[in-house]
């Protein structure tokens, strides 16, 4: 199919007040058997994966081409994704695959380096060693690495933890005939490792072997390789050889595309300011995702609609916030020692600008500080609308970034707030 037939394929799938609105701006490119799509910005590519993608792919279905998807702007390199017909069976799990993993700048170059493992034949970066804490997508990485090579044709391929080699051993007399006879070795949690020292040695001649016939090896551990004192020299040695890349904690930016990401996909309809309390209070994607399938779950079996005493109390329950001492009261204390006020003049319904500046002070430090949501916060200050305490938050937020005095004064507020709970908690 070449580039005209694409566009027929187009006009055949969505109206002419459809293409009139984006066609305009996707750059499309036909070469050889892959249709590269390009988006302006990520704005627009974001739309596009909502909006259009599934009934676009479905139009291009059978055409013997292979979609590639590049998006670039000023705040992130260039991305591929690669499409895939829907529901295609994968061998280490359908959900890995690099579409998937969400991508910012703090953690574009692991995701580009794993998925030029996973499309070289050459094995370049040999070993490839996944590091990061709990949580931060090695494993989803590793995996993908592995769905990826399966699709292009790369058979044989070994996906494990240590605990899954150990049993592999303890069961099987020609383990390492078995491992050696794969093109890809990846091994999930290296740091197990620490525990069954013997499989140091076998790590250590399959590495030997995967190295000398070129073929890839992927690892993934906690922190990194260097720090690990249990590691045979000649085995840390070799793990050192190749890539080696780090991978963060998902911060508020990647936990919120999650939030959007698996809000769409159950059709839970969340507002913005709930989406960003989630992203903002479970700095673990995978009690995000415990939480969210608890909301899917009140909502197909309670109640279409959940009000904000039902969201909280699901929050409350799930919350895995680390335990804090610090409370309503004792920000309260420390903003009104700030601004000679006594808590009654906050908690009133005066409206002497000072006191409404204080008081707009308060809410933005319980909310930064204790994570409460708009309506508990409305609650905890007299009882007042969710709307209130969503404009005073927003107002101290524009405040700081337009007043450096401002700024230095919530600085100087958090700093007690922080030191405060210290304290109580010693």
């Amino acid at each position: 199919m070449n580039g005209a037939q694409v566009e027929v394929a187009l006009t055949q799938a969505f109206s002419a007040e459809e293409l009139d609105k984006w066609r305009a701006s996707l750059g499309l490119s036909v070469e050889g058997s892959v249709l590269t799509v390009r988006f302006p910005h990520r704005y627009f590519s974001d739309w596009f994966e909502t909006h259009a993608r599934v009934r676009f792919e479905q139009a291009l279905a059978g055409s013997g081409l292979s979609i590639a998807y590049e998006c670039r702007d000023r705040s992130r390199s260039r991305i591929v994704r690669e499409s895939r017909p829907a529901g295609q069976a994968l061998p280490f799990g359908s959900e890995f695959i690099f579409d998937n993993f969400l991508v910012n700048n703090k953690n574009y170059f692991p995701l580009a380096s794993a998925q030029e493992v996973a499309q070289s034949r050459e094995a370049p970066y040999n070993p490839f060693v996944l590091c990061g804490e709990s949580g931060s997508g090695k494993s989803f990485l590793l995996r993908a690495i592995a769905n990826a090579r399966s699709e292009h044709g790369a058979d044989g391929s070994y996906v494990g933890g240590i605990e899954d080699l150990h049993e592999l051993y303890s069961s099987r007399s020609d383990a390492r005939k078995f491992l050696t006879s794969m093109q890809l070795l990846a091994v999930d949690d290296l740091q197990e490792i620490a525990r069954y020292r013997y499989l140091q040695g076998e790590l250590l001649a399959l590495f030997d072997h995967f190295h000398l016939q070129r073929k890839q090896m992927v690892f993934a551990c906690t922190g990194k390789v260097g720090g690990y004192t249990f590691l045979a020299p000649k085995l840390k040695s070799r793990l050192e050889w190749g890539l080696s890349v780090m991978l963060k904690a998902p911060d508020l930016d990647i936990r919120t595309q999650y939030a959007q990401s698996r809000c769409r996909e159950r059709r839970l309809d969340l507002s913005k300011d709930r989406i960003l309390l989630l992203a903002q209070r479970f700095a673990d994607l995978r009690n995000l995702e415990g939480c969210l399938l608890k909301l899917w779950a009140y909502r197909e079996l309670v109640h279409d609609h959940i009000s904000d005493e039902e969201f909280d109390n699901i929050l409350n329950y799930l919350d895995d916030r680390a335990v804090t001492s610090l409370s309503v009261e004792q920000i309260l204390d420390a903003v009104c020692f700030k601004f000679n006020l006594k808590p009654e003049d906050i908690l009133s319904s005066g409206r002497r600008h000072d006191l409404v500046f204080a008081r707009q002070v308060a809410m933005y430090l319980c909310r930064k500080h204790l994570g409460l949501s708009f309506p508990e916060l409305g609650r905890a200050f007299g009882g007042r609308d969710h709307s209130t305490v969503l404009y005073s938050c927003r107002k101290v937020e524009q405040l700081q970034r337009d007043d450096k005095s401002i700024k230095n004064m919530l600085h100087e507020l958090s700093d007690k707030c922080l030191a405060m709970n210290e304290t109580t908690l010693a």
